[in-house]
């Protein structure tokens, strides 16, 4: 019998709904993947992570440094499970989904950075996922005792200028090729990143990657939950909104895209915006004409399969 909430959506709503900080970070996490395998049992998998702490713990000698708990999470994740990163099917989306890490040994840089630092928390490390710019990676330590590991990289170690190196190649500044970027210049984008960012980057991924496959359905759910975690974000209003059209859904989307022009800033296509919305009410209006029926509401039933059949 499965574990999951039936009410996934609803649950999901809760645990998002506290100040960031309070935010359980791995059940959020393992929530995301329950609207993917409403079958999956989040206390096995919650309980997955813990034993993995408890690995980690236990091969912590009483005297031991920063170093000896990196090289014990390592250990565990990549030597004893052989968790690697995805780097032949990076946009696979079962990369993203932690249950699917676990079970296929391959992930993507966010996710494993999540299991990474959980699997440390549980070992009684506070470590902190750090979002660059198109990677993501794990703080060990605070200040100058920082240590910066890659888990998409098995668990390598980074410097800060190599850190720094990888977001100015990311945001690409063709003037600066030769000039390295300054430590008070990457500061910004090296700071710990929250777990409600963490939990939109996540969701943002996946979005993009069914957006790509045309998966409205799917995308349509990622794209609520984008909602839920931040509902002020209009760049997420505006893929919404598209998508709730894709899915013939246009009194939902008219009711979105009025949400987007609200908050949307001045001059960001505001105008073809105005149009859309303009085209969606004919919509509505000519399907009230044509006969009964309303929006489908929901996002329907279950569209995967638990990680363990497939």
């Amino acid at each position: 019998m499965s574990n999951t909430p039936r009410n996934i959506n609803d649950v999901f709503t809760r645990v998002v709904s506290v100040p960031a900080s309070q935010i359980d970070l791995l059940s959020a996490s393992l929530l995301i993947a329950a609207r993917e395998y409403p079958d999956m049992d989040i206390v096995a998998e919650r309980g997955r992570v813990a034993l993995l702490g408890e690995r980690v713990r236990k091969r912590l000698r009483r005297r031991h440094g920063l170093y000896d708990a990196v090289h014990a999470v390592n250990e565990v994740l990549f030597n004893d499970l052989g968790i690697r990163g995805d780097k032949k099917r990076y946009h696979d989306p079962r990369n993203s989904y932690i249950p699917n890490v676990l079970d296929r040994g391959l992930g993507n840089p966010i996710t494993l950075s999540v299991l990474y630092v959980e699997i440390a928390s549980r070992a009684g490390y506070r470590f902190h996922g750090i979002g660059l710019p198109g990677h993501f990676l794990v703080r060990a330590g605070e200040g100058s005792e920082s240590i910066y590991v890659d888990p998409f990289d098995v668990g390598g170690l980074l410097s800060r200028r190599e850190c720094i190196a990888i977001v100015q190649r990311a945001i690409g500044k063709p003037d600066r090729k030769s000039v390295p970027m300054s430590v008070d210049e990457a500061a910004p984008f090296m700071r710990p990143t929250g777990k409600r960012a963490i939990l939109r980057r996540t969701l943002s991924n996946l979005k993009q990657i069914y957006l790509e496959k045309e998966d409205y359905a799917r995308a349509l759910q990622v794209a609520e939950g984008i909602r839920t975690v931040e509902p002020t974000s209009w760049h997420n209003l505006a893929d919404l909104a598209r998508i709730q059209t894709e899915l013939g859904r246009f009194n939902a989307a008219a009711e979105t895209l009025s949400t987007y022009l609200a908050r949307a800033p001045r001059g960001h296509e505001l105008e073809s915006a105005r149009a859309a919305l303009s085209e969606l009410r004919n919509r509505v209006i000519r399907k009230r004409e044509s006969g009964p029926g309303t929006d489908a509401a929901g996002t329907g039933g279950p569209v995967g399969e638990s990680p363990r059949n497939q």
